[in-house]
């Protein structure tokens, strides 16, 4: 059956309410998918789901039900989904490409709805993810043979709480735990035994620097305690202590809470005072190190690694510390890593250089340590590069027994993603979290801290753990069981053709014109992470992998850049720090690459093909990037749908609202229009939609984003737009006038009075408080608030809205002061102030000295719905009822007073009340 012309469901619809409630679960978050490899911003499984479906279904009531129930996890509406999908294309059809594919979520839910998937990527790292995810579980392997190893332990059966696991998981609990097997043996000697048998969890080490005063070497400890008290158990909890005598330190472990201060820290002038940043205090001398000097010494080579506690188990999870054996201290030092034997055609260790200016990214490239197999000790080293010697040996001895190239290709692409992960508890980045609290109310576990510090960042320690070959958080076998339980909860029940994955650049596209349906993506987000450098720590230790048996991600192309790492100059992100001898990634970068890729989306779709773009992002200017990108690739956005997806329950990013976005090509010949025609067109756009998004339930600060849709429909559908000075339009006036028609259309009014005969601040003041009340609001929603009433953030920041790490909080407390060119939210404000002050009386001065009518209706109506927006128990709002009950008595002591009160200078705001209506 042929494909039908026209709009589809992306177009009239989305599941906004199934999105958002199916990305508060497990399932539909993409938690699962997210603990099988490591990548970053990862799409939740609901949202691309939603996306694939209505960009190849037509709208139809039904669809829309099936389509719902897919999206919340309802096995027969998924399945009856993909019925429809499959009746509407031919065979072959239709093709779905996902043009920066990440760890390829949206690939792995086109192919489950039974597309023909393909997902790109730039990095080789983000595509193995892809692999391990959506192509290599969906192959049907139960014609391959057995391994040549024992069968794992019975008692591993636990893993699999459904009965028997698939075939490929089931190898993989072989295949990783011979790897496992064969790293213990390698690495023996460098990891004694205790007495009885068992290997210690881990290792505490910290570096030591040599002091400018003393020049005695001492210990960087930013932290004493080991494991906190539990009253429960009677457990003291543990802690360090150092000793120094002679010139020269060492610890001990003792029970009960530290009884020193730490050796670097905030606190290090020697009385207890604070002093800015970091600094680290020598306890024999007490000379104070800047923070500075200490990096300093680190790119002097002064840095030493420092064997302090090893890290045993006691009964089932807890850890004891204990200063290490002898025996354990040789091992733990005499690790030497040039004897070490490369398989392969690179070195055993990382040698690859840490790209320069990227200490935000790496920090530990602003210590000193300029490669990246020096983000970790020697044994550390040791242990990873034996690893990978097991991997390879394990890769080999399988195809030896006749497991096909394809098979042993995927069960070593599942190892090395292992491996990814392994690194993330096995860098300078990783500390001993100690668990509970201090007065000892709180279980006191011991974990291993993440590599990753926002997901963007690779994370450095001056002390930090050294996690063994045993068991433990943060090991292998550890790290085999949370990643195989995933991918068995994953694979069991997977339909579908696998996906295809290529690393391939968007700006060029290897596909011919017209072959692809849909075009279904997430691009980069702008500057929120620069993914090539988070990833390449993985990427170099993935090369020693597989170079030969990933090679088109891995191999010759791999081996042949002039540093080792990633294609940089490609990527589509704004750069925090512009890298010399390399392309400069500004935002203009980002807009014109963007609209390349875009371009080139056109270019393979179908005529009657959809682009569909899901992005997040807190930045205004970000967003308009995107949309000038899309614009300017000659797409019209047809549609803008958002979802509350980057919640605490995915913790996958910093924004909490991303918006799917529907595009068609633009059609040709498209003429021109004037501002006030397009003005009014998207005005005539927006308002039933209103209606619709209200009955839907949809939040009104998620209907401000949905309009940006329908107003860049209309905006697409000219090819200029020509202002009264004969200008064109600029792209981001439509998307502030989307946002103030959503606002006119609720017709929001103060005691039947129009929202928009209030001053500016008012308006922006009032609607504030009707969309998030007094909570927290991110930068960006603050900046898209002002922008709505003309207003630059700068104009409200500190006297109407209070800034904090989080971002911006509406001030109700008092203005500094009152004049003639006060806006009605700030007289009320003030007015509540004084009377919470002084009464009656007191309000009736900042009444007259406003100097406007003491009876001004808009001032009144003000107070009647602040008073009405904020809890009764609110002393604000008491003050606020209080005005009103007594409004009589405070407007004629007022009257009384106009006149008498010394002249106040007009407030600042004045000129910025109506400048949008004076334009």
């Amino acid at each position: 059956m042929t494909t039908d012309s026209g709009r589809t469901l992306i177009d009239t619809w989305f599941p906004c309410a199934a999105v958002d409630e199916a990305c508060g679960n497990r399932a539909g978050s993409g938690q699962v998918e997210k603990a099988i490899f490591t990548w970053f911003a990862s799409r939740p499984i609901a949202q691309a789901r939603a996306a694939v479906a209505t960009a190849l279904l037509p709208d139809s009531t039904s669809v829309r039900q099936l389509v719902d129930g897919a999206v919340r996890g309802d096995p027969a509406a998924l399945s009856e989904t993909a019925a429809r999908i499959s009746e509407r294309y031919p065979d072959g059809r239709p093709v779905v490409l996902d043009i920066f594919s990440g760890r390829g979520i949206i690939a792995l839910e086109a192919a489950r709805l039974g597309a023909q998937a393909v997902g790109l990527d730039l990095s080789p790292v983000a595509t193995l993810a892809g692999r391990v995810l959506a192509d290599y579980p969906l192959r049907d392997w139960s014609a391959e043979p057995a391994l040549p190893w024992r069968e794992a332990d019975p008692q591993d059966d636990a893993l699999f709480s459904q009965g028997a696991p698939p075939r490929l998981v089931a190898d993989l609990k072989v295949f990783l735990s011979e790897i496992g097997r064969r790293t213990q043996i390698a690495v023996a000697a460098q990891y004694p035994r205790n007495p009885d048998g068992s290997l210690p969890w881990g290792y505490l080490w910290a570096i030591s620097i040599p002091c400018d005063g003393c020049t005695k070497r001492f210990p960087l400890l930013g932290s004493f305690v080991l494991r906190h008290p539990y009253t429960r158990t009677n457990d003291l909890g543990q802690s360090l202590r150092l000793v120094v005598h002679d010139g020269t330190w060492h610890v001990e472990v003792i029970d009960g809470p530290p009884e020193q201060a730490a050796t670097y820290s905030s606190t290090n002038l020697g009385d207890g005072r604070k002093r800015k940043g970091k600094s680290a205090r020598c306890p024999f001398c007490q000379q104070v190190h800047s923070l500075e000097t200490v990096k300093a010494k680190g790119f002097a080579g002064e840095y030493h690694d420092e064997l302090l506690v090893a890290i045993d188990t006691h009964g089932e999870a807890k850890r004891v510390f204990r200063t290490p054996r002898p025996e354990e201290r040789e091992a733990a030092t005499s690790v030497d890593l040039s004897s070490l034997k490369a398989d392969g055609p690179l070195s055993a260790v990382p040698d690859e250089v840490i790209a320069a200016g990227n200490v935000h990214t790496v920090m530990a490239s602003g210590y000193g340590y300029r490669t990246f197999g020096e983000l970790m000790n020697a044994r550390q080293s040791l242990q990873l590069t034996e690893l990978v010697c097991a991997i390879r040996s394990c890769h080999h001895d399988a195809l030896a027994a006749g497991i096909s190239p394809q098979y042993a290709r995927a069960l070593t692409a599942f190892a090395a993603a292992t491996l990814a992960r392994r690194l993330r508890y096995s860098t300078r980045g990783c500390a001993v979290q100690a668990m509970g609290k201090s007065d000892g109310t709180e279980q006191n576990r011991s974990k291993v801290t993440d590599l990753f510090a926002s997901e963007a960042s690779l994370k450095f320690q001056f002390d930090w753990i050294e996690t063994g070959p045993g068991t433990g958080p943060g090991t292998w076998a550890s790290l085999v069981k949370t990643g195989l339980q995933p991918y068995e909860a994953h694979i069991r029940g997977l339909r579908g053709t696998s996906a295809r994955f290529r690393q391939a650049n968007a700006m060029r596209l290897p596909y011919r014109d017209a072959s692809v349906d849909a075009v279904v993506t997430d691009p980069p987000y702008y500057d929120m992470i620069e993914y090539a450098d988070a990833s390449d720590l993985m990427h170099v230790w993935l090369k020693r992998v597989l170079f030969d048996i990933e090679p088109d991600l891995f191999g010759p192309k791999a081996l042949r850049t002039r540093d080792g790492l990633q294609n940089k100059d490609d990527e589509i992100i704004v750069r925090r720090v512009h890298e010399p001898g390399r392309v400069r990634h500004d935002k203009d970068f980002y807009e014109s690459s963007l609209s390349a890729a875009f371009l080139e989306s056109r270019r393979v779709l179908r005529p009657d093909g959809h682009l569909v773009v899901v992005f997040g992002h807190s930045d205004p200017d970000a967003w308009k990037r995107l949309l000038a990108a899309l614009h300017d690739a000659g797409f019209v956005v047809t549609s803008s749908w958002p979802s509350r997806t980057e919640s605490a329950n995915t913790k996958v990013a910093s924004v909490k609202v991303t918006i799917t976005i529907g595009c068609r090509v633009a059609p040709a010949g498209r003429e021109t229009a004037t501002a006030a025609q397009v003005d009014r067109e998207i005005a005539d756009a927006i308002r039933p939609q209103v209606r619709n998004w209200t009955q839907d339930g949809l939040a009104l600060a998620d209907q401000m984003m949905a309009a940006y849709g329908p107003a860049m429909e209309v905006y697409g559908r000219y090819s200029t737009v020509i202002q009264p000075d004969g200008e064109s339009a600029p792209l981001e006036r439509y998307l502030t006038l989307a946002r103030r028609c959503v606002r006119e259309a609720t017709a929001l009014r103060l005691d039947r009075i129009p929202i928009e005969t209030f001053d500016a601040i008012t308006r922006f003041a009032v609607f504030w408080m009707r969309v998030h009340g007094r909570t927290v609001v991110a930068k960006g929603e603050a900046i898209f608030l002002a922008q709505v009433d003309g207003l630059r953030l700068e104009n409200v920041r500190g006297d109407l809205l209070a800034e904090s790490g989080k971002g911006f909080r509406l001030i109700l407390d008092p203005p500094a002061s009152v004049g003639p060119g006060s806006a009605e939210f700030d007289v009320a404000r003030a007015l509540a102030g004084a009377y919470i002050s002084g009464g009656t009386e007191a309000a009736s001065v900042v009444l007259a000295q406003w100097e406007r009518p003491v009876d001004d209706e808009h001032l009144w109506a003000v107070i009647g719905d602040l008073a009405a927006q904020l809890p009764p128990s609110d002393a604000i709002a008491k003050a606020l009822v209080a005005l009103q009950r007594n409004a009589g008595t405070v407007k004629n002591i007022a009257r009384g007073l106009a006149g008498t009160l010394a002249p106040r200078e007009t407030d600042r705001r004045l000129t910025l009340f109506d400048a949008e209506d004076a334009r």
